[in-house]
């Protein structure tokens, strides 16, 4: 049986990287992509890193020590004005000066929406950055440090009072933030304010490290009870904005968490993680009820790479046209990361509006020409069944077929630790006497007797995938 086939690409750009290297400012940006295969079948975009750079977390950047082995890989002949602060340490919800003024903003937004893209941006609700215009609006916002607190958590503002950086609870603080205090009611009415700001000019937020404010996370970190509540953020903001998304980056199995609290999508590193492991059964459990059970829209986020992790050829190396083709049929939200179909294989520090160019790697690139040709050809309605056939060994696979209304694609999978080869059985004549098999780019006449049968023969050494179409 053949079901609606659900799935969000969610494309990442690196906005002050990319505008400092164009020249231009955020509005610009869609008009540069406009030849960009990926931005044309982005259903979303993640201009990443758009609010206003922290004064301060621009000094800790260049002067911390330990920063520049990883600065220095970027860019060889590293200069102090490359190092431009972190994106994740705000001083204030309004656009940076280096992507230019705040109607960029709105112009970005109504450029996409006019593509039938929307526009995400970032809203960090851990903590602001240390120098934040929020400190003198309200000093009491903050989490004070008290006798408890570790002298590497806690810095001492202009102000006269000691307060603490934000934190998860297994790492010491970001040097370069201040820590909101959760058990401060007041708190959850500012974040509303900020969001109800933002959803006026975006589409949606991604959270950075949502669950950390989860009252038994917050509780673990700082020993306070959390008087906040994601749910009745969530829902305010939705009262006015009923179409605007949250989407949670989140770990420690606490995504069932967040979207019980209201959360449209959240992060799912754990076939990510099986990916890097190569841990072929795992991501085959994951898989295996794709195409089996009618779906909603996708409430997981899945990817080979974003700004947190490394480069994907770094990480899978001959694996990731195989990788990246599971996630073509994965049923989520496909975060797609700007110059991953590249080939880059260097990790960017998010401080940084200046590196080197990194090289591109020839095979991976005509591996992502091929394969977003076949992803912008899914016209129409799209629909996605499991297909069934006969193993020699009796051995378990995954076998997708996707049509819509230009084509046909089949997938196969094989987890198992030995060689299998059998036969898929189609719907419906293959009529073709050849087919093209996108990940190695290669095309195979048909024997007509089996065709005719509705027969696909195929045989996959372990870990490998076949994506095939018609």
């Amino acid at each position: 049986m053949k079901y609606q086939f659900h799935q969000i690409l969610l494309y990442e750009i690196g906005s002050r990287l990319f505008c400092n290297k164009n020249k231009c400012s955020l509005s610009e940006i869609p008009c540069l992509l406009e030849g960009d295969p990926v931005f044309q079948k982005a259903d979303e975009v993640w201009l990443m890193g758009v609010w206003k750079n922290s004064p301060s977390s621009q000094r800790i950047a260049r002067s911390i020590p330990f920063l520049r082995p990883e600065f220095q890989l970027a860019s060889e002949d590293l200069k102090e004005i490359d190092i431009y602060g972190s994106p994740y340490s705000i001083y204030e919800y309004v656009l940076d000066d280096l992507l230019g003024e705040q109607e960029d903003l709105i112009l970005s937004k109504q450029r996409l929406n006019a593509l039938g893209k929307k526009l995400i941006l970032d809203f960090v609700p851990n903590h602001m950055s240390i120098d934040s215009l929020w400190i003198e609006r309200d000093p009491n916002l903050f989490l004070e440090a008290n006798e408890s607190t570790e002298p590497q958590n806690q810095f001492n503002h202009s102000n006269g009072r000691s307060y603490c950086h934000g934190r998860d609870p297994y790492f010491n603080g970001w040097t370069d933030t201040i820590q909101w205090d959760f058990s401060n009611p007041k708190v959850e009415t500012i974040h509303i304010e900020i969001l109800s700001a933002i959803a006026k000019v975006a589409d949606g937020v991604r959270c950075d490290m949502a669950m950390l404010l989860l009252p038994d996370v917050f509780k673990k970190t700082h020993g306070k009870d959390s008087k906040y509540s994601w749910s009745r953020v969530i829902k305010t903001i939705k009262s006015s904005f009923p179409n605007f998304k949250f989407y949670a980056e989140v770990y420690w199995n606490r995504e069932k968490d967040l979207l019980d609290l209201g959360f449209d999508a959240t992060y799912n590193k754990n076939l990510y993680d099986s990916m890097v492991e190569n841990q072929f059964l795992s991501i085959y459990d994951q898989m295996k009820n794709i195409g089996a059970n009618q779906t909603s829209i996708p409430n997981e986020i899945r990817f080979l790479e974003n700004h947190d992790e490394k480069r994907a050829k770094a990480t899978f190396s001959s694996k990731t046209p195989i990788y990246f083709s599971i996630l073509c049929f994965s049923e989520a939200v496909h975060l797609f990361h700007y110059g991953q179909s590249f080939g880059f294989s260097k990790k960017i520090p998010v401080q940084m509006i200046s590196v080197d160019e990194d090289k591109i790697d020839t095979e991976l690139f005509e591996f992502y020409k091929r394969t977003f040709h076949i992803l912008n050809n899914r016209i129409g309605m799209v629909f996605i069944q499991k297909l069934s056939y006969t193993e020699f060994n009796s051995k378990e696979l995954l076998a997708l077929q996707i049509k819509s209304d230009s084509q046909k694609e089949i997938f196969i999978f094989n987890p198992n630790s030995c060689e299998v080869s059998g036969f898929l059985y189609l719907d419906e004549v293959i009529e073709s006497e050849e087919i093209h098999e996108i990940i190695e780019d290669k095309r195979y006449k048909q024997d007509p007797l089996i065709r005719k049968k509705s027969q696909l023969y195929f045989k996959l050494y372990t870990g490998s995938a076949q994506w095939i179409v018609i």
